[in-house]
């Protein structure tokens, strides 16, 4: 179990200038109790042991900008009492946040690669949109129509949520599903073939405030010589299954749904 080091006590004074240049200032006088203890889950599973801080702060006043010089002049010449600094190296700064190692508590880098079905843990949900895709020659029915039919059925069987385009983007990660589908040229001999990506929202390592999208899980197949008369649709199904084969192990207990679905 982790020890709690002693608790530090500060004031923290912050101004917020209005807007134009010469509009009143305004003064707010906070309360911030950092509380400093190593993560029992960090230290057994990554070994990262070191004190990690956890900040509770409390508005205290909101004085005019005389009386806020006054509250913090008088903290200096308390810290001065007790031997501290004016400008303690340990102050929390409101934008250390460009910094991973700072607002982690460790060096991101340190970390080891996930495995693939890491990134499917705790997902809440899959948007896709399949009615696109090109039918194969000879198809009698609308293709793609009729996949994203047959998919939509899968997953809510398989208990993975589906989300329409607006409720993805309010899905931590943003989770987007994409099918590949290339039918087969007789002009270039190429046979059909299929790739499924589902791609989430991410950050770097190296830098946090970067976030982009990136493909976190993938897998493909097409026409088998071992297996001729597979066609396309099945083809496709064969990519879905594996998604949701995938899915429920990392999920073995399903996933909380989100509160918009109900």
């Amino acid at each position: 179990m982790s020890k709690t080091l002693p608790t530090a006590l500060m004031i923290a004074l912050f101004a917020t200038h209005g807007i134009p240049i010469f509009a009143q200032q305004n003064n707010r006088i906070w309360f911030t109790w950092e509380q400093s203890s190593a993560s029992p889950e960090l230290c057994e599973t990554r070994g990262i042991c070191e004190p990690l801080s956890k900040y509770t702060t409390r508005l205290i006043e909101e004085p005019s900008t005389a009386k806020a010089t006054e509250m913090v002049d008088a903290m200096a010449q308390l810290a001065k009492l007790r031997g501290h600094p004016d400008e303690h190296p340990d102050t929390p700064h409101m934008c250390q946040n460009v910094e991973a190692a700072k607002v982690l508590g460790f060096n991101p880098e340190t970390w080891p690669m996930a495995e693939k079905l890491d990134t499917l843990v705790g997902l809440q949900g899959v948007y896709f949109s399949l009615q696109k895709l090109k039918a194969p020659a000879g198809y009698q029915g609308e293709f793609g129509e009729d996949v994203h039919a047959e998919v939509v059925q899968k997953f809510t069987a398989a208990g993975i949520p589906v989300l329409t385009e607006e409720q993805r983007d309010m899905t931590p990660g943003q989770p987007h599903l994409n099918i590949y589908f290339s039918n087969t040229n007789p002009d270039t001999g190429c046979w059909f073939s299929v790739f499924s990506s589902l791609s989430q929202t991410a950050l770097l390592t190296r830098k946090h405030t970067v976030k982009f999208k990136a493909g976190t899980w993938g897998f493909g197949g097409g026409y088998s010589a071992d297996h001729p008369d597979r066609d396309e649709r099945t083809a496709i199904m064969i990519v879905i299954d594996k998604f949701i084969s995938d899915f429920q192990t990392a999920n073995p207990d399903g996933v909380e749904r989100l509160a918009f679905l109900d």
